[in-house]
């Protein structure tokens, strides 16, 4: 009997180590966790122009209303890095990533939703814990 229960005991161990232990990627963060990324646009009177890619996803060119929002979601895995192109005026753009699979950049965002807005000063990242919104990207203006 204490052999049927040893080999219970490893069949077990291995189906959680299976089940569990690639969730987990070096950063901690869960991957298959479901994320979201929201831009909201508070620009003045004025579109803008964003196009949004990841290394296996292309979100597409897509423009934004004055006070409009869009969200996309994505499930956690190595690769989950998103960074967006903007424009608007035709002379004002900036490029960076919107998010990055790592816990100090989860942690900017403080928690599952990366919720940017932008604004004639520049790119703004709120943090849903402290409810403080971080700037993190000025405008680029030419060339």
């Amino acid at each position: 009997m204490e052999g049927k229960a040893m080999q219970h005991f490893c069949y077990s161990v291995l189906f959680l180590a299976l089940a569990f232990g690639p969730s987990m990627i070096c950063s901690g963060l869960p991957i298959m966790t479901k994320r979201f990324v929201r831009i909201v646009n508070l620009l003045d009177n004025k579109q803008l122009v964003y196009h949004c890619r990841s290394q296996d996803d292309d979100l597409g060119e897509r423009t934004l209303g004055p006070k409009q929002e869009w969200e996309f979601e994505f499930h956690l895995d190595f690769e989950s890095y998103f960074n967006c192109e903007f424009w608007h005026s035709n002379d004002h753009h900036q490029k960076f990533d919107v998010f990055v699979p790592s816990d100090k950049f989860v942690h900017r965002c403080g928690g599952a939703h990366c919720i940017w807005h932008v604004e004639e000063t520049g790119f703004f990242l709120y943090h849903i814990k402290t409810g403080w919104w971080e700037k993190s990207y000025d405008w680029q203006i030419g060339g």
